[in-house]
């Protein structure tokens, strides 16, 4: 693996105790490296692995074998020494936009949650550019979470992430909760924001449609493995595995539009 990567997963597995004494794998073997200012896309089938992975890179979890770097740091000292500043680097947005806002704050509370550290003129005016990009009126900031649709919530989970100004952003199946036409809006605010995320994403989904439209590198998983890596392109047009000619023979449209 280059040095200057991002992320470098150097024979990563993630097991499960499970009933009789045995375990499961949910991630085997995984060496891979991610590298800054690249949109990727983790695709695969529900049980691949694939969430799993993503709560691995952002220390969620601890893997039962092998080493993540993180700039070039071991994961686990970021975690012990200096997890703040890594969560700040690396922002998750979950797929669950009804959970993943606490119920009793306001959304300006909730926006506000990761600037305490900045004096609160400040605090209110990165927000307010904040709910301009992602196409929310100022009286939202009054609400709380349960007064706002799926779609708003997503956009307030979107907006959170990105106001601390992450290194890479995690998108963990961020539209897969949501109705078809809500799905569609976030999708099209992703690629409105997608010039601005210029250290990186991974955007998890087991729908190779959206992933298309969205990154730039695909990751496919099976198994707790990745079984192929390349361009939108490679994989897209040209892969010689299987299992990613069987995800692409789903797709309801094809070829995809680029």
């Amino acid at each position: 693996m280059n040095s200057g990567a991002l992320f470098q997963m150097k024979q990563i597995s993630k097991r499960y105790k499970v009933r009789g004494g045995q375990t499961f794998s949910a991630v085997e073997g995984v060496d891979l490296e991610l590298k800054r200012g690249v949109g990727y896309a983790l695709v695969g089938e529900s049980g691949s692995g694939k969430t799993t992975l993503g709560r691995l890179l952002a220390g969620m979890i601890l893997p039962t074998g092998g080493e993540i770097l993180f700039e070039e740091k071991k994961l686990q000292h970021w975690l012990k020494k200096d997890r703040g500043s890594f969560c700040r680097k690396v922002q998750v947005v979950f797929q669950n936009p009804y959970l993943s806002l606490d119920p009793k704050w306001s959304i300006q509370d909730i926006l506000e949650e990761g600037l305490r550290g900045l004096r609160r003129a400040e605090r209110r005016r990165r927000v307010q550019l904040i709910l301009g990009r992602i196409h929310l009126p100022t009286g939202y900031l009054h609400k709380k979470p349960q007064a706002l649709s799926g779609g708003e919530r997503q956009r307030v989970a979107i907006a959170r992430a990105l106001l601390v100004e992450p290194e890479f952003l995690i998108l963990d199946e961020p539209t897969s909760q949501l109705d078809v036409l809500t799905q569609a809006e976030i999708l099209g605010l992703l690629k409105e924001l997608r010039p601005t995320l210029r250290g990186g994403f991974l955007f998890i989904t087991h729908d190779i449609t959206l992933a298309s439209q969205l990154a730039d590198e695909f990751l496919v998983m099976r198994y707790g493995k990745i079984v192929e890596q390349g361009s939108k392109k490679e994989i897209l047009m040209s892969s010689g595995v299987s299992y990613t000619q069987e995800l692409l023979a789903s797709i309801p449209a094809w070829p995809p539009v680029f």
